[in-house]
């Protein structure tokens, strides 16, 4: 179910008065001390003007929602870091929404920094979804409002091309992720539910199991999670294919968008037991596409 903003339980007025006692969120960051070697780290961003891939997918106001879920502080207070030295594309934040010691760069004041968004290149276009919410209050709250969701996973190549085809996620070709053999940490349980909210289709839902089939049940590794994801995405294209739609830039089918055209760049925790997958198409007011369908974008 897809709330719309009349009805939503939740607004972002929950955090306005909430005490912030998270140092790097309560004032803009001293930049002269946020860098990795040279050139300085010297791009401080409000979230609340950012264009990255959560902003694109889910709208401001829905993305303004779902950061002050994830990290519990008001989208007003937070800075993002950018310009960070290999992470050319990135938005990272010193605290996380769980900290398990994954962070992906460090100052020389030895703080970490975390990943939170990139920001997209011209040549694709992110698929715009409605962010998924519990259907009623108290839901809300025990699935989204009180849950310790995970910081959003994009799937970066180890050449630092963000995303990959679809294809390549069916097929298996994933040599080349980024920690693709490492835990992809998709938070407690079995199983999680895989929502996507194409625009102009019913929303599709599928549940997948995040743990492996060994004696001690571990988490599966990111490899896994891009394949499972992938699948998940093929078959509601396939689906989508054969339901008759309006003919928008969205339809999905023979001369609209396919399977051959959608990039899987990465997934956001919604919910406690959920996650949606951040998808791009091929922008056809690009003269050129890139081949093979690579991501243009860069870490």
């Amino acid at each position: 179910m897809f709330s719309d903003h009349p009805n939503r339980p939740y607004t972002s007025q929950s955090y306005q008065n909430q005490p912030n006692t998270s140092q790097g969120y309560q004032n803009q960051p001293n930049t002269s001390q946020i860098y990795l070697g040279k050139p300085y780290a010297t791009a401080v961003i409000p979230f609340v003007r950012s264009e990255g891939f959560l902003t694109k997918m889910f709208g401001r106001g829905e993305a303004t929602l779902y950061i002050e879920s994830l990290l519990k502080v008001n989208a007003r207070d937070l800075f993002l870091f950018g310009d960070v030295l290999g992470w050319h594309n990135a938005l990272m934040v010193p605290n996380p929404s769980i900290n398990d010691g994954r962070y992906v760069a460090i100052a020389p004041n030895n703080q970490p920094l975390w990943l939170l968004d990139i920001t997209p290149g011209p040549l694709y276009r992110v698929v715009p979804q409605k962010i998924w919410t519990p259907p009623n209050q108290s839901d809300w709250r025990r699935y989204v409002e009180q849950a310790n969701l995970r910081m959003p996973i994009f799937f970066i190549q180890n050449d630092g091309a963000t995303g990959l085809p679809l294809a390549r996620g069916l097929s298996g070709q994933r040599a080349l992720l980024r920690g693709g053999d490492k835990p992809a940490h998709l938070g407690g349980g079995h199983s999680t539910q895989i929502r996507i909210a194409w625009p102009g289709y019913e929303s599709w839902e599928r549940q997948i199991q995040i743990r492996d089939q060994t004696r001690q049940r571990n988490e599966i590794t990111l490899e896994r999670f891009v394949k499972l994801i992938a699948g998940v995405v093929d078959r509601f294209l396939r689906v989508a294919s054969s339901t008759p739609v309006p003919d928008t830039a969205w339809r999905v089918g023979p001369g609209g968008i396919t399977s051959n055209d959608v990039i899987l760049v990465g997934a956001v925790q919604v919910s406690a037991g959920g996650w949606m997958p951040i998808l791009q198409v091929f922008n056809p007011s690009h003269p050129t596409p890139p081949p093979s369908h690579y991501s243009p974008v860069h870490a």
